[in-house]
């Protein structure tokens, strides 16, 4: 069951890395593609990855959360309470919990999407501590 607790903790991560992919393929669009010529190869295929990530963000967020929940529940009951776990556990629910309320409020608040973002960043330091200590 240890391996099973393991590749739910990995698929877990592999869902929210996609969903932050939404933000970083915002920013290389503005950064660099924006900049790149009309006839470029790489600028007339972007908009179709850009459109994927972006339109399939919260299903990637809600995925994670998902396998999150049973990562969860198969470490608690065949492995170890891990305590970064569960840090990093609490601020994903924090991010999607964050998102799922940007999303219902239909419009842009830009002190939420900031609180989101900054949920996501404390995540990911969390994410980085629990995967190297494991404790």
């Amino acid at each position: 069951m240890r391996e099973v607790g393991e590749l739910l903790g990995i698929l877990t991560a592999i869902l929210f890395g996609l969903a932050i992919m939404n933000f970083v393929i915002k920013f290389v669009n503005r950064k660099w593609v924006m900049k790149l010529p009309k006839e470029n190869k790489f600028k007339q295929s972007y908009p179709a990855l850009m459109k994927f990530l972006i339109k399939n963000h919260r299903f990637f967020g809600f995925g994670a959360a998902i396998l999150m929940v049973t990562h969860i529940v198969v470490q608690v009951l065949f492995a170890w309470v891990s305590i970064t776990g569960i840090i990093t556990a609490s601020l994903a629910v924090v991010t999607v919990v964050l998102g799922v309320i940007m999303f219902q409020a239909k419009k842009r608040n830009p002190a939420m999407l900031w609180a989101h973002r900054g949920a996501v960043i404390a995540l990911i330091a969390a994410f980085l501590v629990h995967v190297i200590t494991k404790i």
